[in-house]
C-alpha cells in the first residue's frame, strides 16, 4: 500500500519542487535585470552632456553602458542595452536606460523576453 502512495505522491511533489525552483530563478533573474538597469542609468547619469562639456570625454552611449552593465552581470549571457536616451525637455535633465534579456527557464517553459527601463536625473 505504501508503494502505491509513493508512486502517486512522489512525481507530484518533485514537479512542484522543480516548478518552485525554476520560478524562483525567474524572479531572481528579473530582479537582477532591474538592478542592472538602475546601475546602467546611474552610470549614464554621471556621464551625461554636462560631463562631456566639462571633461571633453564623450557622454555615455548605448555601447559604453552595454560594456559597463555586462561587466557587472553574472550569468546573463544575452543581456543587451537597447537604448540610452537623455531628455533635456524637462528639468532636471534625465537619462533612461533600457535593458533587454531573454530568459530560457531551464528548458521547462517557453522563453520569456523582458525589457526593463530605469530613469534617473543627470547629476554631473
Amino acid at each position: 500500500m505504501s508503494v502505491v502512495e509513493c508512486a502517486v505522491i512522489f512525481p507530484v511533489t518533485i514537479l512542484l519542487l522543480m516548478g518552485t525552483v525554476v520560478m524562483g530563478l525567474g524572479v531572481f533573474r528579473y530582479q537582477q535585470l532591474q538592478s542592472l538597469a538602475r546601475e546602467g542609468a546611474r552610470y549614464a547619469s554621471v556621464r551625461g552632456p554636462a560631463y562631456s562639456q566639462a571633461t571633453g570625454n564623450p557622454q555615455a552611449s548605448t555601447s559604453t553602458v552595454q560594456s559597463y552593465v555586462q561587466g557587472l552581470s553574472v550569468g546573463l549571457s544575452g543581456l543587451k542595452c537597447s537604448s540610452v536616451s537623455y531628455s533635456a525637455s524637462s528639468l532636471p535633465c534625465t537619462v533612461s536606460v533600457t535593458l533587454t534579456y531573454t530568459w530560457n527557464p531551464e528548458g521547462l517553459f517557453s522563453p520569456q523576453s523582458w525589457a526593463v527601463t530605469s530613469t534617473m536625473p543627470v547629476t554631473y
